[in-house]
């Protein structure tokens, strides 16, 4: 149906109403109750307060009119009824306003937070990855993933969040997407890529408590592993939700020129795949409530539950289970992003290696 005949036909039922509004009170000489409040209620959550106002109005004058039919005048009751469907209009009106205008604006930004966290993932030719990401209310958020090839063959997954909601955020995120995306070619030492981020971040926006975590993966062609971390968790693994080796944890991005003491991670990569996950996953929980979050605990166990799972069962299951642990809104946007090798017995020799620890 188009939006002219949508419209056309509202109007009727609301005139349609306010006539059976008139005939009510003709039979029941004032006396059958606002009435009115039925047609106002259809103004206001069809077109919002202006048209909900003009029904008002021939509402009050249809009330005014059968009180003065009436055998008593009762105008203490009939400034109540007016006043109501007055109120009525307004706010009935402007939370309809509201909710469309929030509605408007979420159409609208819905291509920048798919460019920020893509329900389709990149497809790697020697890695299986599925992402998930759940925002914590209608709109967009700074919560990114981002995958890119790098030099010698190497896979590059960056995961980040940007502190605040709404556009600034998603803006910040975005900046820092298409830096890594423009230095990824050139690069595959998660520390440089780490640092490039940073300083453009700074140079262009300049220091502010406004700050990004990331955290920079890089996956080698000879099936190994390393990555750096700017304030954010580390990745862990597929099947038991353990840490991968324990790095120092640089200060986020966009606070200072530069992050001393950066620290990169060596490590074969695990033949059941690695999980990254911002931290809207573990801080998920009940809303208004003082319950403990979601925890890192619970990840973990629910990793060990699932059996030999595939990166899509993982975020699939990890994504379930924090919205019914919460039962509503998620307090924080939530992305997990989890990925394995695709020829795990052409890439490993089935030793074990303890991750390596190098600082740059």
């Amino acid at each position: 149906m188009l939006p002219d005949e949508q419209r056309d036909l509202r109007i009727a039922a609301i005139a349609a109403l306010l006539v059976a509004c008139a005939v009510g009170r003709w039979a029941g000489a004032g006396d059958a109750g606002p009435l009115e409040l039925l047609p106002v209620l259809a103004a206001a959550l069809w077109f919002g307060r202006r048209w909900a106002f003009v029904v008002a109005g021939v509402g009050s004058a249809l009330a005014v009119g059968a009180e003065l039919l009436g055998d008593e005048w009762d105008a203490r009751m009939t400034v109540v009824h007016v006043g109501l469907l007055a109120v009525t209009a307004y706010v009935v009106g402007r939370l309809a306003e509201r909710y469309r205008g929030g509605e408007a604006e979420l159409q609208r930004i819905r291509p920048l937070q798919d460019v920020l966290a893509p329900r389709r993932p990149p497809r790697l030719p020697l890695i299986e990855l599925a992402s998930r990401y759940i925002p914590a209310q209608a709109g967009v958020s700074g919560d990114f993933y981002q995958v890119a090839a790098g030099r010698n063959g190497a896979a590059i997954i960056v995961i980040g969040d940007a502190v605040g909601k709404g556009m600034d955020a998603a803006r910040r995120s975005t900046f820092v997407r298409a830096i890594v995306a423009a230095c990824a070619p050139y690069a595959d030492d998660p520390a440089t890529i780490v640092r490039t981020v940073n300083a453009e971040l700074v140079h262009q926006q300049g220091a502010s408590a406004q700050f990004i975590t990331m955290l920079c993966v890089v996956i080698h062609a000879d099936a190994t592993m390393s990555w750096a971390s700017a304030g954010h968790p580390p990745p862990v693994s597929l099947v038991d939700g353990e840490p991968i080796g324990a790095i120092r944890t640089g200060h986020p991005l966009g606070i200072a020129p530069e992050i001393p003491d950066l620290e990169v991670a060596r490590a074969p990569l695990p033949p059941d795949g690695i999980l990254l996950y911002t931290d809207g996953l573990t801080d998920a929980r009940p809303p208004g409530r003082t319950f403990e979050p979601f925890g890192e605990a619970r990840v973990s166990a629910l990793l060990r539950e699932l059996d030999a799972p595939s990166p899509e069962a993982v975020v699939s299951a990890l994504a379930r289970a924090a919205e019914r642990f919460a039962g509503g809104p998620l307090p924080d946007d939530l992305c997990v992003v989890a990925l394995r090798s695709r020829f795990q017995s052409g890439w490993y020799s089935g030793r074990e290696q303890p991750a390596a620890t190098a600082r740059r």
